[in-house]
């Protein structure tokens, strides 16, 4: 039997509309014949791995950008045939499934290019790899001197079924500054590295270096391929992408972005607390009026940071409702006295919009000292999600 809201404490609510406009918003962004590839890694940035890859599905996404081989079978299990590309490091042991499975693989040490390149010979099949080039950010890659990728292109050139398809870097400081100068040398290295590479005779190659801020910013970062990742979420990168997007005075008529996601849950319990009482563990906040509190079955267990005690409201009713005392593992309680007539299992909004009112992740981050990447990817894998449209007809 299919459960409905009704049968949850909470729950996270995805909006299609949303994800549709912001897919199509991108789409007209990049040139005729770009690859746009969605990343989904970690539970698509919190919004639930499987409606996402539904939603994608369905508005026409080229391919996928994933971490691990494990969420990468997870797509292929569900039906997903389109290219999937895998960012994150494999175990050698697990080398043959990415051939098998016609993954596209990320390269970016000299070891598992080895170990690759005895798998497909004792598979007979070919894989194709995407070299991941060091310009700056010093993960994940290979370079910055051009010298550091010649032992890799000779071990290429010895390996007739790795397929070198593409060459691809990433930015380091793209999204928390408006000089974006740092940005342009790193992509002046990348650069130099793909010319190294195609003097060495590897012609062809598919390049990309677009995350969302690059893919909103600068068109010269698309080449054949964007690795769209938060903003098909609805989310800026940062407070400074949407700045410089602000400064290049791009004209759209349409909302640029518009969040995805709302986590909601129910009022569980309602209580009459005294004047000068203290509200959960510590005692650390004492109420200075008869206080109408409601309890609500969501703690940090779910993903509800600890260090938004005393501090965050949710919104009940279109109106904030303020937190009192400290979040607890499975529940918080907020002060309802200034808005009547709240009965249990009344809906409440805890990160998204309801009526006027709004909880953007961005003010969450805000109060804990972090960044809404975090904010919505740590939410629980185990809350349920839902796809609904704007009208919250679901779907």
């Amino acid at each position: 039997m299919k459960k409905t809201t009704n049968d949850w404490l909470t729950w996270i609510e995805l909006d299609e509309k949303a994800y549709a406009h912001n897919l199509a918003f991108f789409r007209q962004k990049i040139r005729p014949g770009v690859e746009l590839s969605v990343v989904v890694k970690a539970n698509a940035y919190g919004h639930g791995l499987r409606p996402i890859v539904t939603l994608a599905q369905k508005y026409g996404v080229d391919s996928y950008c994933v971490y691990s081989l494990d969420e990468a079978l997870a797509l292929r299990a569900w039906g997903i045939e389109k290219d999937i590309l895998i960012m994150g490091p494999v175990p050698p042991a697990r080398l043959d499934q990415v051939i098998r499975e016609n993954f596209r693989l990320a390269l970016f040490d000299g070891q598992t290019l080895a170990k690759l390149d005895e798998a497909t010979r004792r598979l007979n099949l070919p894989v194709r790899v995407h070299l991941k080039l060091e310009t700056g950010t010093f993960r994940l890659g290979i370079g910055p001197k051009p010298d550091e990728l010649e032992p890799f292109l000779t071990r290429l050139r010895q390996s007739p079924l790795i397929q070198l398809e593409a060459a691809y870097t990433h930015f380091a400081n793209i999204e928390d500054t408006t000089d974006h100068s740092y940005a342009f040398q790193q992509l002046n290295r990348f650069k130099k590295l793909v010319t190294y590479i195609q003097k060495a005779g590897f012609t062809n190659l598919k390049l990309h270096t677009a995350c969302s801020a690059a893919l909103l910013l600068f068109p010269e970062t698309h080449f054949q391929m964007v690795r769209l990742g938060l903003s098909q979420y609805g989310l800026w990168p940062s407070r400074e992408t949407l700045v410089a997007y602000q400064i290049k005075k791009v004209n759209n008529n349409l909302p640029v972005l518009q969040p995805v996601l709302t986590w909601k849950t129910k009022v569980s319990q309602l209580k009459l607390v005294p004047a000068k009482e203290t509200i959960g563990y510590g005692r650390t906040y004492q109420t200075s009026r008869p206080t109408r509190l409601a309890v609500l079955p969501v703690g940090y267990a779910d993903g509800y940071d600890r260090r938004l005690s005393n501090q965050s409201y949710v919104l009940i009713r279109g109106r904030r409702a303020p937190l009192r005392g400290r979040v607890c593992m499975n529940l918080i309680m907020v002060d309802v006295t200034d808005i009547p007539g709240i009965q249990i299992g009344e809906e409440v909004v805890l990160l998204g919009q309801q009526d006027s009112e709004s909880i953007p992740a961005e003010h969450l981050a805000s109060l804990i000292g972090t960044i809404n990447y975090e904010v919505v990817t740590r939410l629980s894998p185990h809350l349920p999600r839902i796809i609904v449209n704007s009208d919250n007809k679901k779907i």
